[in-house]
């Protein structure tokens, strides 16, 4: 704002902005993480997944492309690493609705009848099961246009406006398919509750 109002460069507001952005990134991400519910949100890699997009986005945004290109290469090698170490953490954690209800220990507990007969904000929000079935096709789409494309594109071309907006075209695409993806795998421990998990 002194630049446009007072044309005045400041630089300690800037470095003070980019800290705050950063610190509302990381608070933003322990919202997810600590929920226990969720075993694949339930882990450490989310909050740096979390500050490695604001990083790489930025970087792009800001004309940065070969710091770009490489924050977006790594921010993908970890997204495919958090997708890996996310499959089989609701089964890990053995939780079942016979531990949830503390009645395993008398015999396989199931639902006699389901607690209401329309949908609910849970299941519509929390319980996916028409995504996880094109999972992997999703995960190579994100994968490429988060990572794969625009850092090869911004590492291995000169830098310039067009290979810049198609870099930045490619990511965000890229990013809405794999925030897509980041909900519709939660696998929120109720899906078991409806035998949907």
């Amino acid at each position: 704002m002194s630049l446009i109002f007072a044309e005045t460069v400041i630089p300690l507001l800037g470095y003070v902005g980019a800290m705050f952005a950063l610190i509302t990134v990381l608070t933003t991400s322990m919202i997810y993480t600590q929920l226990k519910t969720i075993p694949r949100w339930n882990m450490p890699l989310n909050p740096v997944l979390f500050l490695l997009y604001a990083l790489a986005g930025g970087a792009l945004m800001a004309g940065e492309a070969k710091v770009a290109g490489i924050l977006i290469l790594l921010l993908t090698l970890l997204q495919i690493a958090a997708w890996m170490m996310g499959d089989g953490r609701l089964s890990a954690i053995g939780t079942d609705k016979g531990t949830a209800t503390g009645l395993g220990s008398i015999g396989k507990v199931r639902m006699l009848e389901s607690a209401h007969t329309a949908r609910n904000y849970i299941l519509d929000e929390m319980v996916h099961i028409v995504g996880r079935k094109h999972t992997h096709k999703l995960r190579i789409i994100a994968a490429i246009l988060i990572g794969a494309f625009p850092a090869l594109l911004l590492l291995l071309t000169p830098a310039g406006h067009v290979t810049s907006f198609v870099a930045l075209a490619s990511h965000i695409l890229g990013v809405i398919v794999g925030r897509w993806l980041f909900f519709a795998e939660a696998e929120h421990v109720v899906g078991m509750y409806y035998s949907r998990g």
